[in-house]
């Protein structure tokens, strides 16, 4: 088997040292943390846990936002027909469109895992640490690992398991089985390392025991583990300090950042110079926030990726009373006598404007990996599933989250399970869940446009590969079974 092997530079550039490389998992010459010097202090690697959030903040939003929101057919463009933005044809899950948005590229996931790698194999020599700082960072690392490749096999399925920083050979796909056994060893040294609380001020932006017992329930969700996924949820629930954003009238607070109900969230911070073009906010946002019409999304509204009227009144009925209506969305920009009127998403409307107009580089929303609301209901729904059994407390957790909203309360009939997953739809819309939870729960055919009965088995619900990818590894790396 041919071997690449990783040249050391020793440069330090910003916050860590990088390097360059031409590894398999990343076909462009891309920039990566590693050099044998790079880490030698304890605060060495205070600043490569940074560098990996940092890289995590890179790769994330647009990935979780179009293969997790848009996919799903929950955005669509008021101009269907004349819209020239690749993505507003990712629903219809061609190859083409797929590929036209990112979609068969891993490079990014694997730049945050070397960067982890590097980490977890840096620490144990370091000599001088203090102990409670030492577990902190190990935990972390662990946590974004896990958390990393749990994207990939959702993404991808099968995929390269590589656990060093340098050396990398010329690996092909693992099996999902082992890329979940490594999955839950990672998210297994999260829990055993990290605390419920740090007082740092990192509240939800940095990850935490609680942040890891509720990526490991989605784990054993997807695993279809009902039993652990709603004991998981529970901790969550019990013994960690998060909560319900309970002003209604402030809902919007959850996506500044840092509130009670942010389990794990990616931060931006204009005075911290993390801003970021992304489609996150230059897609569902139009005037005022996006002025110029450079990229489609300031400005030219008709390019603006929002769920049309029949898509929103799917989740919400028009005489509903729910009051996600006026918080999640934001109905001062109806598009009055253009197509069909439009409401953009506001999730992510909380900008302070302190960055570049001109590139649309003025984003300061958190987005959201798992708050409290999106644990209540899976674990509404683990307890639904006949494996637990718990129906009382499936409706009790639902109707705290109705509750909240000041929406109706769900009194019995219809399927419960349906009932949940649509709740999930309404409650987490714009955050990257929804397509994960059709797969999930296995309903995928039910509400897309991913519509062949054997969508699950075929593999449809897997992302293609890039044909660079599978070129540059000699073609040991494969093309999923439904994309060839």
């Amino acid at each position: 088997m041919k071997r690449f092997k990783l040249k050391y530079i020793p440069l330090i550039v910003g916050i860590s040292c990088l390097f360059s490389c031409k590894g398999i998992l990343n076909p462009d010459i891309i920039e990566l943390p590693t050099a044998e010097n790079a880490i030698t202090s304890a605060q060495d690697v205070e600043k490569a846990v940074a560098a990996a959030y940092s890289f995590l903040r890179t790769v994330v939003p647009d990935k979780i936002f179009l293969m997790g929101d848009v996919r799903a057919d929950v955005f669509s463009s008021y101009s269907q027909s004349s819209n020239v933005r690749t993505e507003t044809w990712i629903a219809t899950n061609t190859a083409r469109d797929l590929l036209a948005n990112g979609g068969g590229n891993w490079n990014q996931f694997y730049t945050v895992i070397a960067q982890c790698n590097l980490i977890l194999e840096r620490i144990p020599a370091i000599k001088t640490y203090d102990e409670a700082l030492k577990r902190r960072h190990i935990g972390e690392a662990s946590f974004i690992r896990g958390l990393t490749y749990f994207y990939l096999a959702r993404f991808w399925g099968d995929v390269p398991l590589n656990l060093k920083s340098v050396d990398i050979e010329n690996i092909g796909r693992a099996p999902q089985t082992e890329v979940f056994s490594q999955i839950r060893t990672d998210l297994d040294a999260a829990i055993a390392n990290l605390e419920l609380v740090y007082a740092d001020g990192s509240k939800g932006t940095r990850a935490t025991k609680g942040a890891a017992w509720a990526i490991k329930a989605h784990v054993l969700g997807w695993q279809q583990d009902f039993a652990g996924c709603e004991k998981l949820c529970d901790s969550v629930l019990t013994r960690s300090p998060f909560k319900l954003v309970t002003d209604t009238s402030n809902l919007i607070s959850i996506f500044v950042g840092r509130s009670d109900e942010g389990i794990f969230e990616i931060n931006f911070d204009a005075n911290a110079r993390e801003l970021q073009r992304n489609r996150v906010y230059n897609r569902t946002l139009g005037r005022p926030w996006y002025k110029d019409q450079s990229d489609g999304g300031g400005g030219t509204d008709k390019f603006i990726l929002s769920p049309s009227r029949t898509q929103l009144n799917a989740m919400f009925t028009p005489d509903a009373r729910d009051a996600r209506l006026f918080t999640w969305f934001i109905k001062e920009t109806v598009l009055q006598g253009v197509m069909d009127d439009r409401i953009f998403l506001g999730k992510y409307r909380t900008l302070q404007l302190k960055g570049d107009t001109s590139s649309q580089n003025i984003n300061e929303s958190n987005i959201i990996i798992t708050r409290v609301a999106d644990i209540m209901l899976l674990r509404a729904e683990a307890c639904a599933n006949p494996a637990v059994g718990k129906t009382a407390v499936a409706i009790e957790l639902l109707n705290k989250v109705r509750d909240r909203a000041f929406a109706d309360r769900y009194a019995g009939g219809g399927n419960l399970q349906d009932t949940i997953l649509m709740e999930r739809k309404k409650e987490l819309i714009g955050e990257g869940q929804y397509f994960f939870d059709l797969v999930r729960t296995r309903k995928l055919d039910k509400d897309s446009k991913i519509t062949q009965a054997d969508w699950f088995a075929k593999g449809a619900w897997l992302l293609p590969i890039e044909q660079g990818i599978i070129a540059k590894s000699n073609f040991l790396i494969t093309q999923n079974e439904y994309w060839k």
